[in-house]
């Protein structure tokens, strides 16, 4: 009732606080702006490859669509790959609503296949729809094969892909936000924004791109006003009054009647050559100043407040309270897993990854499960060696846990729970904690008995990782908490002379994601920030060393010199990129990040990842020049044993020193009173 209670408070507030004008359809000249739309009408059907394993598997997928479509060859194309050792009459078939439309054998003398089929007109009604690709392999003629083979295999290539419906109406709404916006391998989506501007609106320019490319096939490109010469994909304007500046970028704001009112404007329109019949849908957000942008750009990048956006044009004043997100309590969806079913055919899924917090050690957290199962699965202990064992096997960081399905505790009709311990030791394991579920039992021992029994499991996406108060509050810091501790209200700091890269910073804001949630950043120039906003924050460094007044106050913590970087283990004269984090100089319960990228976008992106993936306590990290990632040698708690053992030599030379000081002063006194004294004698 409670969640009900948001979501109809939220829904009041966007809709009471938004306004509806028809979009515009923009036009402009080819010589002026080229805009290229894809030929292709295909979006990937997959995220990643997927193995189907022998001697029979299949796997579903869905599409839904909002309205009844007319038949216009759209296709669905499976790209496939198979094992050499598949012989007659191996087999893939794709259904679609559980209806067979086609079958191709499986032979060694063609081992790559692209298969496609036109849907149906039943299949283009309006609703949710289901494609099936279904494998059964056979090895040996005449010889019984055990389930489980490796060598009986078929994969569904990442190319596999459906038609874009929407693509080829051009009714685009608010409502198509994001789906229209995502890139492709065949159309890349542009953002374009001021050449001059505001880190606030580059703030949230590279959190709106940050978002639209996790869930892409390839990263939106950040265009500045400037060098915008042609579109081959949609395009999203972001910017506050007055900061565009170019002809070209005024001219299409005139045209699209863009108005500023008091809050967030966001609309939608079709932008095309003059002589051309091809458009793109062209998203335009803007405001009367760009921290309104920033205040409000979760409107873009939370699925909470998107799903709720409508029609051509909405101004946004206020948005809605939302509920803040628990870290203590995660449940599946949040990894990815949106409800799977584990059967005879498919025992397992694929793994799913999931940032945490780092936990306090030696205790335990709990895996809670929803699940629903077949009735014919067994419910009692096994009476003899005969009966099959059923379980759930959960492999967290590469080490197995087991659930007995056969005393699994009801908690309505048709709906089981279980509950999992884990020790947070395992959690702690690695920097991107690794989860796969799998079950054993379901399928025969003996490969030459057959049965029309069809054991199966389904995992509920509701289910839940609960990790209760175990959090720790940090004092010492390694890479292996990034980007976990830069989640929330960190300061993303650049250089003030030098512009932001958009590449880099755009791959910086992707990396610091967790879990499909944007970090809380604010964009600032070394010259605005101050060390009581340094108290207040995390705070990342995006630049050399010397380019930040703060930090050259530090340099003595900091490994910058040829002779301090060979003592962390690497090769001065290699280093391409680097990064070093420690507790904060001014504020040690808050980390402090040093990062150096290179303007290679490729290398910046390998190395952002590898230190998302970083499981060793390490403080500092180096990518060499052609790119080789390379971990310091020494630990954290090395570093800060090092530095707390300076510290305390220190004292004890300046104890020394002050001590001998007090000596010497007292011989002096001494010698002095000795002399004065003869002094006074002689004249006696």
């Amino acid at each position: 009732m409670k969640s009900l209670y948001y979501a109809f408070m939220m829904m009041l507030s966007l809709l009471f606080l938004s306004t509806h004008v028809e979009a515009a359809t923009i036009s402009v000249d080819h010589q002026t702006l080229k805009i290229e739309e894809s030929s292709s009408h295909q979006k990937p059907l997959l995220s990643q490859a997927i193995d189907l394993q022998g001697p029979s598997a299949s796997r579903d997928f869905y599409y839904t669509l909002s309205k009844d479509m007319e038949p216009n060859n759209y296709s669905v194309t499976f790209h496939t790959q198979h094992s050499e050792l598949l012989i007659a009459p191996s087999s893939f078939t794709i259904q679609i609503d559980d209806v067979s439309v086609k079958t191709v054998a499986l032979t060694p003398e063609q081992l790559q296949q692209s298969i496609t089929v036109i849907l149906p007109k039943e299949a283009l009604s309006k609703g949710t729809h289901k494609i099936t690709a279904s494998f059964y392999g056979s090895l040996k003629d005449g010889i019984c094969v055990a389930p489980g083979n490796i060598g009986n295999w078929l994969r569904l290539d990442i190319m596999s892909s459906i038609s874009t419906f929407d693509g080829e109406q051009q009714q685009w709404t608010l409502g198509s936000y994001p789906s229209m916006f995502l890139s492709y391998e065949n159309s890349q989506t542009t953002l374009i924004l001021p050449e001059n501007a505001s880190e606030a609106t580059l703030n949230s320019g590279y959190q709106l791109a940050a978002y639209l490319s996790s869930n892409s096939v390839k990263n939106v490109q950040i265009k500045r006003e400037n060098a915008i010469e042609q579109l081959t994909g949609p395009a999203i304007v972001l910017g506050a009054k007055d900061e565009f500046s170019t002809e070209l970028m005024r001219k299409i704001a005139t045209n699209a009647n863009i108005t500023y009112d008091k809050g967030v404007s966001l609309s939608i329109h079709a932008i095309g050559n003059t002589d051309a019949t091809n458009h793109v849908p062209l998203l335009w957000v803007t405001a009367t100043s760009p921290e309104e942008i920033q205040e409000r750009i979760a409107l873009l990048t939370d699925a909470r407040l998107f799903q709720q956006l409508v029609g051509d044009t909405m101004v946004v004043d206020e948005l809605p309270q939302l509920e803040k997100q628990s870290f203590t309590t995660i449940p599946f969806t949040k990894f990815g897993f949106e409800g799977q079913t584990l059967s005879s055919d498919r025992t397992f899924t694929p793994h799913y990854y999931i940032s945490l917090p780092r936990l306090e050690a030696d205790q335990e957290a709990v895996m809670r499960f929803k699940l629903k199962k077949a009735a014919i699965l067994p419910t009692t202990a096994a009476k003899d060696q005969n009966d099959r064992q059923v379980e759930l096997i959960v492999t967290i960081n590469n080490v197995p846990h087991a659930i007995d399905l056969r005393k699994l505790e009801s908690i309505g009709k048709d709906v089981y729970e279980a509950q999992l311990p884990i020790e947070t030791n395992l959690l702690n394991k690695q920097a991107m904690t690794d989860i796969q579920f799998e079950v054993t039992g379901f399928q025969l021992e003996d490969p030459c008995e057959t049965t029309n029994e069809r054991y199966w499991l389904y995992i509920d996406g509701s289910s839940t990782l609960i990790m209760g108060n175990n959090e720790v509050t940090e004092t010492s810091f390694s890479l292996k908490d990034f980007p976990n501790t830069f989640h929330e209200d960190t300061l993303i700091i650049v250089p003030d002379a030098s512009e932001a890269v958009d590449g880099q910073m755009l791959l910086l804001y992707k990396e610091l994601m967790m879990n499909g949630q944007m970090a809380q950043t604010t964009l600032v120039k070394n010259g605005a920030v101050t060390e009581k906003d340094l108290q207040q924050h995390a705070a990342i460094f995006v630049g050399e060393l010397e380019q930040f007044t703060t930090l050259t106050k530090h340099t003595s913590t900091i490994p910058h010199t040829a002779e301090e970087l060979a003592q962390q283990g690497f090769l001065p004269t290699t280093i391409a990129q680097s990064a070093f984090v420690t507790a904060s100089f001014w504020q040690q319960q808050k980390p402090v990040m040093l990062l150096r990228l290179t303007e290679d976008t490729v290398q910046a992106s390998e190395f952002l990842t590898n230190l998302k993936q970083e499981n060793e306590v390490v403080k500092m990290a180096v990518a060499t020049k052609e790119g080789q990632f390379v971990a310091g040698a020494k630990t954290a708690t090395d570093v800060d044993a090092a530095q707390e053992e300076q510290s305390s030599v220190s004292a004890i030379v300046i104890a020394e020193f002050i001590g001998l000081i007090a000596v010497i002063g007292i011989a002096l006194y001494f010698i002095l009173r000795k002399r004065k004294k003869n002094e006074v004698t002689e004249e006696e």
